[in-house]
């Protein structure tokens, strides 16, 4: 699994409009869904769920990066989406720092190895080095999936 499989360029989004956790959340969630055509989910039920799982602990993972993440019935695949929050949002980060990198991740309760796979690249891109730099100095979308192909050419 790449990272653009499960974060293409129409969920990509250079400059979240959202000033808090919530919104950002929910941008990313109506993205994922453009860019799935097949997916059919109800996008303020999605935001629920996945604000609910904050609750239970931040997915603020610290640097200034977040990776809210659910499995979820409804959907079908692992679906994603990427975006940029400036200025930087609270999101209850593990560091105690605002978040301006934020990865989605949604799956279905059966795919949970896909799920796994999904998060396992996004982490592993974040360690890279220079892979957060870039992401935050990229101009466009296309800017960001080319980052994204790179880290992937890399990790080969």
């Amino acid at each position: 699994m790449k990272l653009i499989e499960f974060l293409p360029r129409k969920s990509i989004i250079p400059e979240i409009k959202a000033k808090d956790k919530r919104g950002a959340i929910q941008e990313l969630v109506q993205a994922s869904r453009k860019a799935f055509d097949g997916e059919r989910f109800v996008v303020g039920d999605v935001v629920d769920a996945i604000v609910q799982r904050e609750k239970v602990g931040s997915t603020g993972i610290g640097g200034g990066v977040g990776v809210p993440h659910a499995k979820l019935d409804g959907i079908k695949n692992v679906i994603g989406a990427f975006g940029r929050c400036k200025p930087s949002i609270e999101f209850s980060s593990v560091d105690g720092a605002p978040v301006d990198l934020v990865f989605l991740i949604l799956s279905p309760p059966a795919k949970a190895e896909a799920y796994l796979k999904a998060l396992q690249k996004v982490m592993t891109a974040l360690k890279r080095p220079n892979f957060v730099k870039f992401l935050r100095g990229a101009k466009t979308a296309g800017d960001i999936v080319d980052i994204f192909k790179e880290v992937e050419e890399v990790a080969v």
